[in-house]
């Protein structure tokens, strides 16, 4: 059995809904199992934890999200890895090359998102700094949590619904950062 498996909810039917899960002080150590996993495969590379399971006591949709910066050359390469620890290509929309699957740990099942990139891409660098400012400024990040918690009980729980309703939040850092 490979030590990352299918992400259910990505064979499921059902139309996708935003639910929110208050922070998991165990994110970390899942990602570090994951990054572990992912360099014993794919070798001393580089594994970033981005997004909103980076960011102590930030709740969301409690998925990880996960970055691989690399060179083009090296990508296929890396990606051949990740199929062989069982991520597989995302069958969901989404604006960038996207690969899914589901680690266990300590009894409970994470879903993962995991993105190879390129090293100096403005995404990439863009959620580098919006993870690094978040963790550096917890103020800011209670109100990350509450206009996330906000956006699902006024009833934007549709993905594209829940993310236009965080844009006005992320537009704002975005200005503090590169303002």
């Amino acid at each position: 059995m490979k030590p990352i498996q299918s992400m259910r909810s990505a064979t499921d039917d059902t139309p996708y809904v935003v639910q929110y899960h208050m922070y998991d002080p165990q994110l970390p150590g899942v990602f570090e199992k994951i990054k572990l996993l992912i360099q014993s495969a794919a070798g001393p590379i580089q594994v970033e934890h981005i997004g909103s399971s980076s960011i102590p006591g930030v709740g969301g949709r409690n998925v990880l999200d996960i970055a691989i910066p690399a060179a083009e050359a090296k990508q296929l390469e890396i990606k051949r890895a990740l199929y062989e620890l069982g991520f597989e290509d995302s069958p969901f929309p989404h604006y960038l090359p996207l690969l899914v699957g589901e680690v266990a740990y300590e009894s409970k099942t994470y879903q993962i998102l995991l993105y190879v990139v390129m090293p100096k891409s403005s995404v990439f660098e863009a959620w580098l700094k919006f993870r690094d400012y978040m963790r550096g400024h917890p103020e800011e990040a209670c109100a990350y949590d509450a206009t996330k918690r906000d956006a699902i009980a006024t009833g934007r729980v549709k993905g594209d619904d829940y993310q236009r309703a965080k844009d006005p939040f992320l537009s704002a850092i975005s200005a503090k950062l590169h303002g």
